[in-house]
């Protein structure tokens, strides 16, 4: 009875084995496979304002060549850092700076569209990535940082106010009387690329209460992200609309946007552009 015994336990015929007991609980995966060091310390894990980040490995980055976000456009830097680097890898540079997925200089794309001034007096290109900005009165370069010089009349007696109804109503975009959009791919890789889109008001008035400019692809290409604009994609039709700071453009002023997107092997410009249902210029 003993030897019959000794046999079931070693795997006798017609019995199974018991497996060895294990120190792993059962719901444990049998494969436990977290972010290499190598991935996680490359990638930004939370924005602390334009020129300040954090990465998974705990390191904090001050990104040279930015000065310290204005006060009247903190909100819309963060919100354009947060857009371009939370949870993205990038590549800190010997210099100090960061390079995007697509190789873009974070520091010069950030003061290239106006978020924040540079702050290094002997870096030629920041400073007229600084100087193009302020001419085109981008960002904290046009209002509400900026204000116009021409000195405003003094306002009209109020009319009375309307009956409430209970609901506030937006007030509607106004009109626009003319406009230009300057369509520029600025980086190609395998597979995508990059644009810069600048929105000028060429006509008579302000645009104000928002805008949504509209244009349609002719190869399929699909936009992947966008700064400075709310996208939305249908097909080959696109939308980019006003976000919170940007909702006027001034009579003459300008507004760049831009995106990144896939395409393939032929990535033809969009023919076309509307800007709250009004054709523009292409120039």
């Amino acid at each position: 009875m003993l030897l019959t015994s000794a046999a079931t336990a070693c795997g006798g015929e017609g019995e199974q084995a018991s497996p060895a007991p294990s120190s792993t609980p059962a719901w444990v995966p049998s494969i436990i496979e977290p972010p290499t060091k190598a991935t996680r310390a490359t990638t930004v894990q939370s924005v602390v304002d334009v020129r300040t980040v954090r990465l998974w490995d705990g390191t904090e980055i001050k990104v040279a060549g930015l000065a310290a976000p204005d006060t009247c456009w903190t909100e819309a830097s963060t919100a354009f850092a947060k857009t371009m680097l939370l949870e993205k890898p990038v590549e800190p540079t010997p210099e100090g700076s960061l390079r995007l997925a697509d190789g873009t200089d974070y520091a010069m794309l950030a003061v290239e569209l106006g978020m924040v001034r540079g702050d290094a007096a002997d870096d030629r290109a920041l400073t007229e990535a600084e100087q193009s900005a302020a001419a085109k009165q981008l960002g904290r370069w046009g209002p509400p940082c900026v204000q116009s010089n021409t000195a405003a009349p003094p306002p009209a007696a109020a009319p009375p106010p309307p009956a409430s109804t209970g609901t506030a109503v937006p007030p509607a975009p106004k009109a626009v009387t003319g406009c230009s959009v300057e369509y520029r791919v600025t980086h190609t890789w395998p597979g995508g690329f990059r644009t810069d889109v600048t929105i000028r008001n060429t006509g008579t008035t302000d645009i104000t209460g928002g805008w949504t400019l509209r244009w349609k692809f002719a190869n399929g290409q699909k936009v992947s992200e966008m700064w400075n604009a709310t996208m939305q994609q249908s097909g080959a039709d696109v939308s980019a609309t006003a976000v919170s700071y940007n909702q006027t453009i001034a009579q003459g002023g300008s507004v760049l946007m831009g995106f990144t997107a896939s395409s393939d092997n032929t990535n033809s410009d969009p023919r076309a552009f509307s800007l709250n249902g009004f054709g523009c210029t292409r120039v």
